[in-house]
């Protein structure tokens, strides 16, 4: 057997070695958006549907990409436990999509739990009528607005959204989705408010067949995939579902390809979201604090001076599936005061709410697998593992009620919490070894 192979004259080997980009892609809120930002997301839109124009059925373009969620191909898994994991690969793709036609462009999320997304409801980005496009120097329709739906012989996109007020419901939902302790309970926890946001907008976003067709579903479906991002973030040692390959159809990946979306090259930018601290330590990405609600995105933010004080009976700051610690200290709860630390009076502060206190357990004393106890199903009778996970409150009526009541906050509404761990002597705690998957402020 003999080959021969001509090599171009600029060609040291007839393989040359693949270059590879390290570039992780950051995912920003459409809120926090520069304007050239804006223009670089419109720009890939119309880009891709530009080639669609030339070719409906080409593979890179808008029209087939939408066409794979509803008609005429029909992928979507919805009311299925794939729907959080096959929306991954499938917003990805998208995205990657719109880098291949704007270099270094990502595709920007919608948080709609925010007030802001209550007050003002669909962004402005895709409510303008008009952009000037950087291609043709043209004042043209906003291709965020609006767009065909040729594949399918529709109109194109029209939407026939809610009063923003309505949006409110939403942000506990996704919460609640956020503390789901398994995969299998989380991915129907999150499509409920997903699904509510897609009857809400209406229209053609209001159609499982036509939705993707609307350029507002790629901010949402990346606002989706971000709560799925939080949620595995705040649950490392969860477990990958075992589902059908064939749900995953018809992207060529498997379940475990798409599982770490750290191994896909992308992460999200947190928008108003106030990093939970220890000791003024923020627990951001790659910090060495396992303390966090939600790594790299904790929400401690919440809207106390909306409450009126009158309406208060009993008000608590709740952790909800917190580990009992292993040493004794203290965390103090302070609201609208970002630069606490162990030194900030606790005494005549309108800002301190009240402190909790762990006794700690120390060192295991059980053979192993005792302190780290096995999780336990809902109908489970046996008693619950004293180490296990619990749900924690801290009574905070008084302190809150004079808060709100004498409006001490910087804005009119927002007020973040900060927590600042203490040892038994009031001294300052850099990791306290606190985990806890949520937090919430309880009013009764």
């Amino acid at each position: 057997m003999a080959v021969l192979t001509a090599v171009a004259p600029d060609r040291s080997a007839f393989i040359a070695p693949v270059q590879r980009s390290g570039t992780i892609t950051i995912r920003k809120s459409v809120y926090a958006l520069s304007d050239d930002e804006v223009k670089q997301f419109r720009l890939a839109i119309y880009r891709m549907a530009q080639v669609s124009a030339k070719v409906v059925s080409d593979q890179r373009g808008y029209q087939w990409i939408a066409g794979v969620h509803g008609l005429p191909q029909q992928y979507c898994h919805r009311n299925q436990p794939a729907f959080a994991i096959w929306h991954r690969p499938f917003v990805q793709q998208f995205e990657q999509r719109m880098q291949d036609v704007v270099e270094g462009v990502a595709l920007p999320y919608w948080d709609w739990t925010t007030k802001r997304a209550q007050q003002e409801g669909i962004p402005q980005i895709f409510l303008d009528p008009t952009w000037t496009n950087p291609d043709t120097g043209n004042v043209e329709p906003n291709p965020l607005l609006t767009q065909p739906q040729t594949l399918i012989n529709r109109p194109n996109t029209a939407r026939d959204p809610g009063d923003p007020s309505e949006l409110e419901t939403l942000r506990d939902l996704v919460h609640q989705a956020l503390l789901a302790p398994d995969y299998m309970t989380f991915s129907p926890d999150l499509e409920n408010p997903h699904n509510s946001l897609h009857g809400w907008v209406g229209g053609d976003m209001g159609v499982v067949a036509y939705a993707a067709y609307d350029p507002l579903f790629w901010a949402h479906h990346s606002f989706v995939e971000y709560a799925f991002c939080q949620w595995q973030d705040a649950h490392p040692a969860a477990v990958p579902p075992a589902l059908d390959p064939r749900d995953l159809a018809p992207f060529s990946v498997t379940v475990q390809d798409v599982w770490s979306y750290q191994d896909l090259g992308y992460s999200y930018e947190p928008d108003n979201a106030s990093d939970l601290r220890i000791s003024g330590i923020p627990a951001g990405p790659g910090a060495a604090v396992g303390n966090t609600l939600r790594s790299r995105a904790t929400v401690a933010h919440f809207p106390l001076y909306t409450i009126d004080p009158e309406d208060v009976t009993r008000a608590e700051v709740v952790f909800d599936g917190l580990r009992p610690p292993e040493d004794s200290f203290a965390v103090r709860i302070f609201a609208d005061q970002d630069d606490a630390d162990a030194t900030t009076p606790t005494i005549d502060n309108p800002h301190y709410l009240g402190t909790r206190y762990f006794f700690g357990h120390g060192v295991c004393g059980g053979a192993e697998g005792h302190c780290d106890p096995i999780p336990r199903d809902i109908y489970d009778l046996r008693q619950q593992h004293h180490y296990g996970p619990r749900r924690i409150r801290v009574n905070v009526t008084k302190r809150l009620k004079a808060l709100v009541g004498g409006r001490h906050g910087r804005n009119a509404q927002e007020a973040r919490v900060t927590l600042v761990a203490v040892d038994p002597h009031g001294r300052p705690l850099d990791d306290a070894g606190l985990y806890f998957e949520g937090l919430s402020v309880v009013i009764r």
